[in-house]
C-alpha cells in the first residue's frame, strides 16, 4: 500500500528530494543555549492541506498524511511506529509494542504490549487492540488503507490471553517485514473504556463484541469525527495515548493547538507546553509569517531560495525534509489503442533514456533532489534498496534513443514525426499491432498550479522532439488528474503519459516498498492499468517468502521493465526552523512529527 501524494495535495511549487542538509545557517546545536522550560511552537501546514479528521479508523477520502502525520498520530500512537533517525524503518522505542514474536511456522504472532496509559490513567491493554480489530473487521470497506484479502482478513485467529497479551493467527507464514511494516503497521489501538458507546451520553459496554454493536459503534464515531467544530471540546477526543491533546481547533481553516498531555507514559514527555499547527493558503502567505517572524517551523518555497541569507541573518536555520517516496509518470497500458505502443518494452526504454535527471535535479530544482532509478527509494538509504537499483539501467542519451527506435523499424525525424516503416513482431520490427506509418505522438497530462512541474514536462518534451517523439503536454486541474487517473481500463482513459505531481507515490501507512497496490493486476492503486504475471508473483513473493530476497528480485523486474518511467523525487519540503528552537534531530521521511521532543532555548 501506498499514497498517491496528489490525492493529498502535493505542494504547488514543486520541491525536490536531499539528504538532510543544513543550507547557509546556524548550526543545529549552538554553543551554550539553555532550554526553556514550556513555551509555544507555531508549525506552518503545508499550503491548502488541513487535518479534517480525527477518528484513526479513517475513510479513503481522509487518508492523507495532514490526518495521520500531523494530527492523529499526534494523540492517538499507532501499534508500532516506523521512521527512526532519518529512516523509514521500525521505530522500537516510540511502539506501543514489544516487536512480535513469530511461531507455529510463522503463521503465529505473539504481541506483547509495554506497560503504558491513557491520559485519565486507564492503562493501554490488549482489550484496546480488540477494540480496534473488532470494529475494523465489521467496517473494514469503509477504511482507507483496507486491501481486500489483506489485513485483517488474512487474520484467521485472535485471542487476547492477558491484558499485555496479543496473539494473531494468519492464513499461512508472511514476510516478517511485510507482515511487521505493512500489516500489523495499520493497527492502532483506541480507548475501549470510553469510545465503546453508541451516543455521546450513553453508556459504555463491549458492544464491539457483535457485529451488529462493531457497526453501530463506529457510525457513531464516524459522526462524532465529522462534527469538526466539537473537535476541541469533544469528551470522546480528550482521552488520548499521545503526548498531545488538541484543545482548539478551527473548522474553516484547521488551525489546531495541542496542548501537553501531562499524563503522557511513553518515552519522552512533552517539553514544550503548546503545538500549534498554522494552516496557509499558499506558499507567498507562509513566506511572508516566517519574514515577519509568527513561525517556528516553516518551509521556504523553491522560487524563494534566494532569501536563504535574509532567514540565515534572522535567526533561522534551512534543512531539506526527504521522503520516503517515488517520482514516477504512469504509462496507460488500458487504452487499446496504445497498449500495442507502450507495450513494447524497448518503447518504454527509449522514453526513459529521454528523462534528464541530472539535468533536472540541477536546473528545476536547484540541487534539492535525488535521482529515482526503480520503485525503491534510494533517499534515505536503507536494507530495502537492492544493488541492481542504486544504478541508472537507462541514463539519458538522446542518441540512444534515436538507436532504440531505429532498431526496432522506426523512421526517426529528428522534431519531426516519426513513423513505422517495418510493422511485424520481428526482433527489428516495431512490434505486434503497431501499423506502418503508425505516428510516435503521445500525450502527457499533469497538473497545473506548478511552475516547476511544468518546467519539467516541458523539459521532457524537448529531449523527446530531438529523438523524433512528439508529446502533447496538456496542464489539467488536480481533481481531473485524479480522475483520469482511477483504475479504467479501456479506451476511456486517453492519455498516454500522466504526472501526478512532483511525487507519485509515497509508503504509508504500510511502509515495506512492495508494488501490489501500484502495479499489480487489478489493484486500486494501478492507474496505468498494468499487468503481468511476473511481476504479479514477485509481489505475492515479497509478501510470502523470507528475507530481502523477494523484494530485491521485485525491484530490479521492475526497474527493467519500466511499467512506470521514473523521475527526480521531491523532499516533502525545504524546512526553515528557527535557531531557538532545538531537538528536533533528523526530519522523518515518513513526513512523522515528534513535537514533544522539541524545546526552546534562550
Amino acid at each position: 500500500m501506498g499514497r498517491r501524494r496528489l490525492r493529498m495535495t502535493a505542494r504547488a511549487a514543486g520541491l525536490a528530494a536531499v539528504a538532510l542538509i543544513a543550507i547557509g545557517g546556524a548550526s543545529a546545536a549552538a554553543a551554550g543555549p539553555q532550554a526553556v522550560a514550556g513555551g509555544t511552537v507555531r508549525f506552518a501546514l503545508p499550503p491548502a492541506v488541513t487535518p479534517t479528521y480525527i477518528y484513526p479508523l479513517y475513510p479513503f477520502a481522509d487518508y492523507t498524511y495532514a490526518n495521520q502525520s500531523f494530527f492523529e498520530a499526534l494523540m492517538y500512537r499507532p501499534l508500532y511506529a516506523f521512521g527512526d533517525n532519518g529512516t523509514p524503518l521500525l521505530n522500537e522505542r516510540q511502539s506501543l509494542a514489544e516487536p512480535p514474536v513469530y511461531s507455529n511456522g510463522g503463521r503465529t504472532v505473539t504481541i506483547t504490549l509495554k506497560p503504558l496509559k491513557w491520559s485519565d490513567g486507564h492503562p493501554i491493554t490488549s482489550r484496546d487492540v480488540a477494540f480496534w480489530e473488532n470494529l475494523l473487521v465489521a467496517n473494514k470497506s469503509g477504511f482507507g488503507p483496507y486491501v481486500p484479502h489483506n489485513y485483517p482478513d488474512n487474520i484467521v485467529r485472535a485471542s487476547y490471553p492477558a491484558p499485555n497479551r496479543v496473539v494473531f493467527t494468519f492464513n499461512r507464514s508472511y514476510n516478517h517485514y511485510w507482515l511487521l511494516y505493512n500489516q500489523l503497521s495499520q493497527i492502532t489501538p483506541m480507548p475501549q473504556h470510553v469510545w465503546d458507546r453508541t451516543s455521546l451520553n450513553g453508556p459504555v459496554g463491549n458492544y464491539d463484541e457483535t457485529r451488529a454493536g462493531a457497526v453501530a459503534v463506529n457510525k457513531f464515531l464516524s459522526r462524532q469525527a465529522t462534527q469538526l467544530s466539537g473537535y476541541g471540546t469533544n469528551p470522546l477526543w480528550k482521552i488520548v495515548d499521545g503526548p498531545w491533546r488538541l484543545t482548539a481547533y478551527t473548522p474553516a481553516t484547521g488551525y489546531s493547538v495541542f496542548t501537553a498531555n501531562t499524563a503522557y507514559t511513553g518515552p519522552g514527555r512533552p517539553r514544550l507546553a503548546h503545538f500549534v499547527e498554522v494552516p496557509f493558503t499558499s506558499d507567498a502567505a507562509e513566506f511572508n509569517a516566517l519574514r515577519s517572524g509568527t513561525i517556528d517551523y516553516g518551509y521556504l518555497p523553491l522560487f524563494d531560495l534566494s532569501q536563504r541569507h535574509f532567514l540565515a541573518t534572522h535567526g533561522y536555520r534551512v534543512a531539506a525534509w526527504p521522503l520516503w517516496a517515488f517520482d514516477n509518470i504512469t504509462l496507460n497500458f488500458g487504452n487499446r489503442k496504445l497498449r500495442p505502443l507502450l507495450g513494447q518494452l524497448y518503447v518504454r526504454q527509449t522514453l526513459q533514456r529521454l528523462v534528464n535527471q541530472p539535468s533536472y535535479i540541477r536546473n528545476l530544482f536547484h540541487g534539492y533532489a535525488v535521482p529515482t532509478y526503480g520503485p525503491v527509494p534510494q533517499s534515505p538509504l536503507t536494507p530495502f534498496v537492492s544493488a541492481q537499483e542504486r544504478r541508472n539501467l537507462y541514463p539519458f542519451s538522446i542518441e540512444a534513443a534515436r538507436a532504440l527506435l531505429a532498431e526496432h523499424g522506426w523512421r526517426v525525424v529528428a522534431n519531426g514525426r516519426s513513423t513505422c516503416e517495418h510493422p511485424g513482431s520481428g526482433a527489428h520490427d516495431c512490434g505486434a499491432g503497431i501499423a506502418r506509418g503508425t505516428a510516435l505522438v503521445l500525450n502527457f497530462e499533469y497538473p497545473s498550479g506548478s511552475v516547476t512541474a511544468t518546467q519539467e514536462a516541458e523539459a521532457y518534451k524537448s529531449d523527446a522532439a530531438a529523438a523524433g517523439i512528439q508529446i502533447e503536454l496538456a496542464a489539467l486541474p488536480s481533481n481531473t488528474i485524479n480522475s483520469q487517473g482511477d483504475y479504467c481500463p479501456g479506451p476511456g482513459c486517453k492519455y498516454a503519459l500522466l504526472s501526478y505531481g512532483l511525487v507519485g507515490w509515497d509508503y504509508g501507512p504500510d511502509f515495506y516498498p512492495t508494488g501490489g497496490q501500484i502495479i499489480g493486476t487489478g489493484a486500486s492503486g494501478n492507474s496505468g492499468s498494468y499487468s503481468n504475471p511476473i511481476n504479479d508473483r514477485n509481489i505475492l513473493a515479497t509478501h510470502v517468502e523470507p528475507g530481502l530476497a523477494p523484494l530485491y528480485r521485485y525491484q530490479n523486474f521492475v526497474q527493467a521493465q519500466l511499467p512506470l518511467l521514473f523521475f527526480p523525487t521531491p523532499v516533502f519540503q525545504i524546512s526553515v526552523i528557527r535557531n531557538t528552537l532545538q531537538g528536533i534531530g533528523a526530519q522523518s521521511p515518513l513526513t512523522t512529527i515528534t513535537p514533544e521532543a522539541w524545546f526552546l532555548t534562550r
